[in-house]
């Protein structure tokens, strides 16, 4: 089970998609957002489910807008 932003979401992801995934969130809640967006990025490319996909988007989104409107 992947938790992401405030929502717990279970996906059939392989390894290094998860292992992304989790680093993404990790550098988001340390607040290092470009590099957070760089994993989500490394994540969604190796994604093979469509609910991981969609729910790896959304959080891109939501990085791209904590990006804009940090600067």
């Amino acid at each position: 089970m992947m938790s992401a932003c405030r929502t717990n979401v279970t996906v059939a992801e392989d390894s290094h998609t998860l292992q992304n995934w989790k680093q993404a969130v990790e550098m988001r809640n340390s607040e290092r957002y470009e590099l957070a967006y760089h994993y989500y990025s490394i994540a969604l490319s190796s994604a093979t489910s469509e609910a991981g996909i969609v729910q790896l988007k959304k959080e891109m989104e939501d990085m791209q807008r904590v990006i804009k409107s940090v600067r």
